[in-house]
């Protein structure tokens, strides 16, 4: 049987603020850094999830 995750109120990052300049992988496993991106564009969009598979 899977277990279901609830989100935890009051965690992660608030409304409006910064994200935090990171390095990481995309889902192909290509490096990404954030500070890079924004020197390329006007901004950026992070659609974060947390998976339980």
């Amino acid at each position: 049987m899977t277990e279901i995750h609830i989100s935890t109120p009051n965690k992660g990052l608030t409304l409006g603020i910064r994200a935090p300049m990171i390095d990481t992988e995309d889902i192909d496993g290509d490096k990404i850094n954030l500070s890079e991106l924004l020197k390329k564009h006007n901004g950026v969009l992070l659609d974060l999830f947390r998976g339980s598979w």
